[in-house]
């Protein structure tokens, strides 16, 4: 039986999770991949995941969120991952399986939330 070396590039990225808890944290999701592009099953093979961000949407100079993760998701914060304020960015995801690469996902765009300043509090006359 011949050895797969291209696997699909099946990953779809679902989108972005915001919790609302102190240090704003963002989870990326996707669906898992299962099949090789020729249509066959993975099976029990292990696939790992590379997640990157990027300004531009052909995910020119990606900056790297995780790698060699089996997760489906990844979480981070905006601040630490140098993600500019404000701006939209890209992100893709890529499958290893063997130590072969699949192509990254079409690329999700998001929109950095900006630093917005709190509003006064307590207006009174004296």
């Amino acid at each position: 039986m011949k050895a797969k070396h291209v696997i699909a590039s099946l990953v779809l990225v679902t989108g972005i999770l915001i919790c609302a808890s102190g240090a704003r944290a963002e989870t990326l999701s996707w669906d898992a991949v299962t099949t090789y592009t020729d249509g066959s099953a993975v099976g029990s093979a292990t696939v790992t995941y590379t997640t990157v961000w990027s300004t531009s949407s052909s995910l020119a100079s990606p900056n790297t969120l995780a790698t060699g993760a089996s997760s489906t998701s990844v979480t981070f914060n905006v601040s630490t991952a140098g993600m500019p304020r404000g701006s939209t960015i890209y992100f893709g995801v890529r499958a290893t399986v063997g130590g072969v690469n699949s192509s990254y996902s079409a690329p999700l765009s998001w929109a950095v939330p900006a630093f917005t300043p709190s509003s006064p509090v307590n207006l009174r006359i004296q």
